[in-house]
């Protein structure tokens, strides 16, 4: 399966999920100890049910690890690299949030030229702030 073929289940075995990037079943449990991201769910015999969101993470290790040769501490890393850079796009993001409805809430119903290009350059300045952010992820 390739690995930019949409997922169509809700969960998935080990076997499944280690057919789809070529690996052996050990190796994904390995990766389990390894990094803590990855959260299968078992059941009450020890099997294993990946999600989604654990097929994405062992995309990213897949992709860090086999393709483009980091160590297995230099993935650690960058997973938590982009993990904290998706927590200031998130605080950004609020702010932008509580910004806009402190403005809704002074600003009057029909508002001049010129405070609709304060707002217009301000939302272009998150706006490039955001990008800024994604692209390091």
């Amino acid at each position: 399966m390739p690995l930019n073929s949409p997922i169509q289940k809700q969960y998935f075995s080990i076997s499944e999920v280690a057919q789809m990037f070529g690996v052996n079943a050990s190796l994904l449990r390995f990766w389990e100890k390894e990094f803590k991201q990855i959260q299968p769910k078992t059941n009450a015999r020890g099997k294993r049910s990946y999600n989604r969101k654990d097929i994405e993470i062992i995309k990213s290790i897949y992709v860090l690890v086999k393709e483009q040769g980091f160590t297995l501490e230099g993935a650690k890393k960058a997973l938590s690299a982009r993990k904290g850079a998706s927590a200031e796009a998130g605080a950004v993001a609020k702010k932008v949030a509580k910004e806009t409805s402190v403005f809704a809430k002074k600003s009057t119903p029909s508002l001049n030229e010129k405070s609709r290009k304060e707002v217009v350059d301000r939302l272009k300045m998150i706006r490039a702030q955001l990008l800024a952010i994604r692209d390091e992820i």
